[in-house]
């Protein structure tokens, strides 16, 4: 009978599935598949959602009941249910702020969806993923002891030993360029970039093209303020930098506008975080961008290919 009611009206229903008792996962999860919207969206406010409930209504794709579900205090999220709401707050501007605070929320997932969060959400993603380099380094203790015995064999080691490396800029590249520095390429900037000069800045700076391309395109600007803040510039060469992407002008100084939001995030982002963040995105989708199409999403499987699957995500967004 309660099964029953539960899939009524929404009058009927509705104090059923946001306090009623009797009800279990099953009944909850067989609810949602066999209900409508407001069915999702009076269990996204009931209390104590296991996982399995609240991927179920995930998948819906319903923004409201998403909302809810991320809302709801007591309610649980699996791995594949974040994946879902970052792969559906692509189009969904409502739900990046929702989803920064969970504690569910990975890092790799975060920095990801920094891409096409607002301006608040970005400054919490930050603010609560940037590591600074001694915690770092007191976390993969035991992954230097490893990779130190096995020869510096493992690619994926290696890779993961690089966001903690001391120096971001490219000694070698600069070595070799005829601009002789960053500050030396970006001076050439100044009548505008091309293709091959962001190539030679990327490699001064020490990332992949791929990765000052994404960084240099960011819409809200924050992007580029944690590139400029990684590599050590002074803020005036930033904002040259920023002229000569010929972005729109605006006042440094305040948040209405990219620029400001940019010069904001380097003026009270600390280097050694900037750097956890460039070097992330460097690795997280450049290093592997050649195979992450074959990725897929919702499997329990370690941080690093979870990094891949996000990798595909944020490549995937336009599709």
């Amino acid at each position: 009978m309660l099964r029953y009611l539960a899939r009524d009206e929404i009058s009927v229903a509705q104090p059923l599935l946001e306090n009623g008792a009797g009800f279990d996962d099953a009944d909850l999860i067989a609810t949602v598949r066999a209900g409508v919207a407001w069915h999702w969206f009076a269990i996204a406010k009931r209390r104590g959602l296991s996982e399995p409930v609240t991927d179920a209504i995930l998948q819906t794709g319903d923004t409201a009941a998403i909302e809810a579900v991320l809302r709801n205090t007591t309610s649980r999220l699996s791995t594949q249910g974040v994946d879902l709401v970052v792969a559906k707050s692509r189009q969904a501007a409502s739900l990046p702020a929702l989803l920064v605070p969970r504690m569910e929320l990975k890092p790799t997932q975060a920095l990801v969806l920094f891409w096409w969060a607002g301006h608040q959400p970005r400054l919490q993603i930050l603010r609560r993923f940037a590591v600074d380099r001694p915690v770092l380094i007191q976390e993969l203790g035991e992954v230097f002891k490893l990779a130190a015995s096995e020869g510096w064999a493992d690619a994926d080691t290696r890779k993961t030993l690089q966001v903690i490396e001391r120096r971001q800029r490219n000694r070698a590249a600069a070595a070799q360029s005829p601009y002789k520095s960053l500050e030396g390429a970006l001076a050439a900037a100044e009548g505008g970039l091309d293709r091959l000069l962001i190539h030679e800045i990327a490699h001064l700076a020490g990332v992949k093209p791929t990765t000052a391309a994404q960084i240099f395109a960011d819409v809200g600007g924050e992007a580029i303020g944690v590139f400029c803040k990684a590599v050590g510039l002074k803020r005036p060469l930033m904002i040259a930098l920023w002229k000569a992407l010929r972005r729109p002008n605006g006042d440094p100084d305040t948040t209405d506008n990219p620029l400001g939001r940019a010069v904001y995030v380097f003026d009270t982002l600390a280097t050694a975080k900037a750097q956890t963040v460039l070097r992330y995105w460097n690795w997280s989708f450049t290093a592997d961008a050649a195979g992450i199409d074959q990725q897929t999403y919702g499997d329990d499987v370690l941080e690093l290919s979870l990094a891949r699957r996000n990798a595909a995500l944020l490549f995937s967004r336009n599709s």
